[in-house]
């Protein structure tokens, strides 16, 4: 019998190598689904996540092949720009990465799912109910990344579970890119404020997330639909005022 496999889109960046990595040692197929080369991954699947038809059709490929445990979507895109200023194309784009392909992955990998009794697990963002100035398309795709799985936990219940995961910072190279645009020494200034005001006093890792994302596709969380799991070191539960 064929071992259940994993679909992780996102699956060559920070987080989403460690999410293969773990479901790899979960004893799961893990196929990754990414434009850049995949690593710890069985199979690495080279798409453009934005390109809805045809990451319909390879997901369909892979739920033809093999009985799926999860489908876990991780890609993101996060463009810097302020409300009114952002390109009505870049706008789009993110929700159509952010968002609508994880609709995308469902409507090509239902029937499957239901049959294994899978689940689906996105990776949200912080930013989906407190944000920053000038990421205004992502934290919009991240609110409303939130707002499918609590429909999308209805539609697909009984047999299908949908839940997310919410990190906060997390040490990725996406992170440090985001520091390194102030320079070095304010990027570390500004790294040590993020830490004093995160209650674990540091910055997550990808393994944490990993961690959270094997915990909801897995059989422990039988009972956990329509969630979203915070992972941000206590940092959501800080009021930003005092």
């Amino acid at each position: 019998m064929s071992r259940p496999a994993v679909i992780v889109t996102g699956a060559a960046g920070g987080i989403g190598r460690s999410i293969c990595s773990r479901f790899r040692s979960d004893g799961r197929v893990v196929i990754g689904f990414d434009r850049n080369a995949c690593t710890d991954v069985d199979q690495w699947i080279d798409i453009d996540i934005g390109d809805l038809g045809g990451l319909r059709q390879a997901a369909a490929e892979i739920s033809s092949q093999h009985p799926l445990a999860a489908v876990v979507h991780n890609a993101a895109v996060q463009p810097m720009a302020s409300a009114g200023d952002t390109p009505y194309a870049t706008f789009v784009e993110t929700m159509r990465v952010n968002v609508l392909a994880a609709d995308s992955l469902v409507h090509a990998t239902r029937e499957n799912l239901s049959r294994e009794r899978g689940s689906v697990v996105v990776v949200s963002s912080v930013h989906a109910s407190a944000t920053t100035a000038g990421i205004n398309a992502y934290a919009t795709s991240k609110a409303a990344l939130e707002g499918w799985v609590r429909s999308a936990a209805i539609d697909l219940g009984p047999t299908v579970r949908v839940n997310a995961v919410r990190p906060g910072a997390i040490d990725t190279a996406k992170l440090q890119e985001g520091f390194a645009r102030w320079g070095e020494e304010v990027a570390r200034e500004r790294r040590s404020i993020l830490e004093s005001r995160t209650p674990l006093r540091r910055i997550g890792t990808p393994d944490e997330i990993a961690a959270a994302v094997s915990f909801l596709a897995g059989p422990e969380a039988s009972f956990i639909t329509g969630s979203t799991m915070i992972v941000d070191g206590g940092a959501s539960a800080c009021l930003g005022t005092e």
